[in-house]
């Protein structure tokens, strides 16, 4: 069985594709910007440099794949507000590209979309797949929904074995820092350089954070199912603050610190939890690995 990883230099895409060599598969890793994540497995998997906006590059990197994981994606918010047709036509576009690509070969998909397009979630419910206030609130959380309606698009009209994943506040041991970061690697890499942390408004954003090593797992059980057009929820379903994720990061540094509060930026959800219920009942699925536990590796990972 050969499956195709797209952005199989991120966080996600590195530790799916040593999963899926774990398990036997041949794996064709799919990346843009890099191979830094996945130079280990040089060895043993193909590594093929593609754009997945380019129709011609999606299908050619997808020929000969019977699997089809398609996680590349542009993610970052603040950026999409700044060039929001840059998000259009990597996850819109891309999206597209991919799916045609894999309806060529013949071949089942997973679509990873993001919690983001729900909007905000009620303070006293976690979201589950049936919640139907879609409100995305930003052009990254847009294109992911208009992604997600190119799926059931061409579930139903081509009858493909296509699924959509959606990941809540994933995180883990490769996350990047810098300007594009997702903001556990930002605050551990300033908290390590003795710098506190910066949260933006009153740190009572609430979100829930899923380790990519359980979500992984996840996303295999889902390919490997019988399950067509289901879209199901991967998150720990735990509330955590902004203002308590900053206050763990400074314990398990053990560092001297206080956050820093600044300006509440645009589009920003205020709460965001989800509920696992389907992937238990559906996958057997459980997330496993506690959100310190997280931190820690991540801390580990950066120590000098």
């Amino acid at each position: 069985m050969r499956a195709l990883v797209t952005g199989a230099n991120g966080n996600i895409g590195s530790y799916l594709c040593e999963e899926l060599l774990r398990c036997g598969y041949e794996v064709r890793a799919m990346t843009h910007y890099g191979d830094n994540n996945i130079a280990h497995l040089k060895d043993k998997l193909e590594i093929v440099r593609a754009d997945f906006r380019f129709a011609d590059e999606a299908r050619d990197a997808t020929r000969g794949c019977q699997q089809v994981y398609h996680l590349g994606a542009l993610i970052h918010v603040d950026h999409s507000i700044r060039v929001p047709e840059l998000y259009y036509e990597a996850n819109v576009r891309g999206t597209m590209n991919m799916l045609e690509a894999a309806r060529a070969e013949g071949a089942d998909m997973i679509q990873m979309s993001s919690c983001e397009i729900i909007g905000d979630t009620s303070a006293v419910e976690k979201a589950d797949e049936s919640f139907m206030e879609r409100q995305p609130r930003s052009p990254y959380a847009s294109s992911k929904f208009v992604a997600e309606g190119c799926v059931w698009a061409w579930n139903y009209t081509y009858d493909m074995k296509v699924n959509v994943a959606r990941g809540f506040n994933l995180t883990g041991p490769r996350q990047r820092r810098g300007e594009k970061g997702a903001v556990i690697p930002i605050f551990v890499d300033r908290v390590m350089r003795g710098l506190p942390p910066r949260i933006y408004g009153d740190g009572g954003q609430v979100r829930d954070y899923i380790d990519v090593r359980d979500l992984v797992q996840g996303l295999r059980m889902f390919m490997g199912s019988n399950l067509r057009g289901e879209l199901i929820h991967f998150c720990s379903g735990e509330p955590t603050s902004i203002k308590r994720l900053a206050e763990m990061i400074i314990e398990e540094a053990g560092a001297n610190l206080e956050p820093e509060y600044v300006e509440a930026r645009p589009g920003e959800l205020r709460w965001s939890v989800g509920c696992n219920d389907k992937a238990r009942r559906v996958l057997n699925w459980a997330p496993e690995t506690p959100l310190r536990q997280t931190i820690r590796d991540l801390i580990d990972v950066w120590k000098p």
